[in-house]
Formats: structure tokens, C-alpha cells, sequence
């Protein structure tokens, strides 16, 4: 990571981001099937939350990482979201994401706990793991489809 910096997220990296995105999610072992479009909205909704926080690792112009979500009061203080993060496919496994949680913590100053969405039993939770976090042991993810209208 030595000609990489890790910055604030801001808005003007959001087509950067967007293609990062559709790159890392779109490919093994999530598969998704993400636009450039539909990535850039989603991050544009975060960015544009209230208490949005965000962490990009830059290189030169080049966009290799970022973590971003946003705080929300709870009634013991302040949690905070973790929506969406994101590391270059060849640069996952080397410590950037972990650098990415830890720059991103260290902007949290007034937050009491970080939480988020991660599919059971896969690498990414173990990732988190490592990185200090826990399963929740009182709540649990909870989903509905709602049938288009005709």
C-alpha cells in the first residue's frame, strides 16, 4: 500500500466507484448482476444519507477501494451502517480491507458500535470476523417480496 492513500469518500469518486463495483460484485463468489446505472444509484443513496461516512483508498487517479455508510441514532447512542464496501478483486486477501475498516473507525469518533449486512458462512464474514466482528445474537435479517403491480 505504499503509493496508496486512504482519503474521505467524496462524491465526485461515484463513477469510479460504480465500475469498481460492478467489477468486484459481479464476479465469483457473488455473481451479481449489477448495471454501472443501478451501482451508481445505490452508492449515491448512501452518500446522500444523512451521517454518511466514507473511506476510499486511492492510487494515482485510480479508485482500489472504499467502505461507506452512514450513523443513526439508536437510543444508547450512535450506531453506525456499514452499507457497502468494496476492495479491487487482485488486491482483496493483502490487508486493504482491514486498513479500510480501521481508517474508516477512526472517523467515527462519536459512534458506540459498527454493524452490517454479510452473507452467512462465506468469506466475507470471516473477514469481519477477523476484523473484530461478531454475529448479532438477538436480531436477525428479516425479508419480504412484494409482488410488482400489474
Amino acid at each position: 500500500m505504499s503509493d496508496q492513500i486512504i482519503d474521505v469518500f467524496k462524491a465526485d469518486r461515484l463513477d469510479a466507484a460504480a465500475r469498481l463495483f460492478v467489477s468486484v460484485f459481479n464476479a465469483e463468489p457473488w455473481n451479481d448482476r449489477w448495471s454501472e446505472a443501478s451501482a451508481r444509484a445505490r452508492l449515491a443513496d448512501v452518500v446522500a444519507t444523512p451521517g454518511f461516512v466514507g473511506v476510499a483508498l486511492q492510487a494515482g487517479q485510480d479508485l482500489h477501494g472504499f467502505a461507506i455508510g452512514y450513523t443513526e441514532q439508536w437510543f444508547t447512542g450512535r450506531h453506525f451502517l456499514l452499507q457497502e464496501m468494496c476492495v479491487r478483486t487482485d488486491l482483496q486477501r493483502q490487508g486493504v480491507g482491514a486498513a479500510l475498516l480501521d481508517a474508516l473507525e477512526a472517523r467515527l469518533v462519536d459512534v458506540e458500535q459498527i454493524y452490517l449486512l454479510t452473507e452467512r458462512d462465506g468469506a466475507a464474514q470471516r473477514f469481519y470476523e477477523r476484523c473484530g466482528f461478531r454475529a448479532a445474537r438477538r436480531t436477525g435479517v428479516m425479508t419480504k417480496r412484494i409482488p410488482p403491480v400489474p
